[in-house]
């Protein structure tokens, strides 16, 4: 599927105001046209700023408490390392004297307050432009100084034999450079392959070894059905022979979900696994699912519903993998509601997302696992003797994340848990 590029930082920015509201609003705008900015509330916490690392230009507010703007840029033009740094001064003073003392203390421009969002834009990139066409002026300069010595250079009697013998070295140089990035390109290409290798042989031991914890109980269903049936088939009536061969096929359909999961689970930890999108209604879809669930468990101990906001909310969509999430959640829902009690799909959009909840009246899930809930093999350290490898959340979250959406969850401890899923609507 296709990702959002990051476009290139534009340029470092400093913003000096001691309003809180005039820095959100300045940053925001700047960053929504691709600069880097900071903020910072005052004159000092600015000087130190620049000094750490000069930025390409400086929005300054003049009226500040502890040292005003007029102040902070004579301070910056007295220092070598940054008098070239173009400074906007911002104000709401507007008048000429305010202006002229600006210029004169080393400013490059001037905006009045309230801002205007395109008078902003257009004077910082006025400013880095210039700066920029400084840049490369000083360049030339330097460059020139160079041809020059070069001119001067090629009077010398030996500067053949000089330029020749150069020649060879810087010749001899780049071949061990080229060598020696081919080397490491290497270098980090086999580490990259070892690391690999080694996460696929930590996830391989851990499936194993989950699976093959995981797989006693129901192969001991299993083997204690077939026994019996063995022994008292023949004094069983019909009833009670399809009661263990339904118990033998029930059991042995968990151990398939549980081998499907785990080998879903290897595919999406190394980006194999497949995302088809198609449209479909969500509403008709999750409401058949919730429905086929609601039959398969017990009867009367859990009451499932299932409320949408509209009757056609249509997505694009892996219909396998979705289906894997909320099949994921109403099993945990379930299997954590011991007691049982209600059992809620809800499916509603919100401005550009569709968004559906599961909503469960379970044990819940401490404050401390919550951090790692959507680990592999992770479970809350208060599920006791409940069965089950740690992967449903695991897999839900791989899912959900194929989608560009996100999963949060909300619980309180012996009340319930309410898992959250929010999917872009162009998904």
């Amino acid at each position: 599927m296709t990702r959002d590029r990051v476009q290139p930082t534009k340029a470092d920015i400093l913003v000096v105001d001691d309003m809180p509201d005039n820095l959100r609003l300045l940053s925001s705008l700047l960053r929504e046209q691709g600069y880097k900015v900071r903020k910072v509330t005052g004159g000092e916490f600015a000087l130190k700023a620049v000094k750490l690392a000069p930025p390409d230009l400086i929005l300054l507010d003049i009226l500040m408490p502890d040292m005003d703007g007029y102040e902070v840029c004579q301070r910056l033009k007295e220092s070598e390392q940054t008098r070239d740094i173009p400074v906007i001064f911002l104000s709401a003073l507007d008048g000429a004297i305010d202006k002229v003392k600006a210029f004169a203390v080393g400013g490059t421009d001037y905006v009045a307050k309230p801002f205007q969002s395109a008078e902003v834009l257009a004077r910082v990139e006025h400013q880095l432009k210039i700066r920029k066409l400084q840049k490369q002026l000083t360049e030339q300069n330097i460059q020139l100084q160079k041809e020059i010595e070069r001119t001067y250079q090629s009077e010398i009697a030996l500067k053949n034999l000089n330029q020749e013998l150069e020649s060879r070295v810087e010749a001899r140089t780049d071949n061990l450079k080229q060598a020696n990035r081919k080397l490491q390109k290497l270098e980090s290409e086999l580490e990259v392959a070892l690391e690999k290798e080694k996460k696929i042989s930590d996830l391989k031991s851990q499936i194993i070894a989950t699976i093959s914890h995981e797989y006693r109980t129901p192969l001991t269903t299993i083997l204690s059905s077939t026994e019996l049936l063995k022994a008292y088939r023949h004094k069983w009536d019909e009833s009670k022979q399809v009661k263990h061969f339904e118990r033998i096929q029930s059991t042995v359909a968990q151990m398939v979900v549980m081998l499907d999961d785990a080998l879903l689970l290897h595919k999406a930890e190394f980006e194999e696994l497949e995302f088809n999108p198609v449209t479909i209604n969500l509403a008709s879809f999750f409401g058949k699912i919730t429905k086929e669930f609601g039959v398969q468990e017990a009867i009367g101990k859990y009451k499932f519903t299932f409320n949408t906001s509209e009757k056609n909310i249509t997505l694009n969509v892996d219909v396998e993998l979705v289906r894997k999430i909320l099949v994921n959640l109403l099993s945990n829902a379930t299997k954590y509601s011991e007691k049982g009690g209600e059992i809620s799909v809800k499916l509603f959009r919100e401005s550009d997302r569709v968004i559906f909840q599961v909503t469960d009246e379970g044990i819940g899930i401490p404050s401390e696992d919550r951090d790692r809930l959507f680990k592999v093999f992770s479970r809350g350290s208060n599920v006791g003797m409940i069965r089950g490898m740690g992967l449903g959340l695991a897999i839900a979250k791989k899912c959900v994340d194929l989608h560009s959406g996100d999963m949060k969850v909300e619980s309180e401890e012996g009340k319930g848990t309410t898992i959250t899923v929010s999917l872009p609507a162009g998904v």
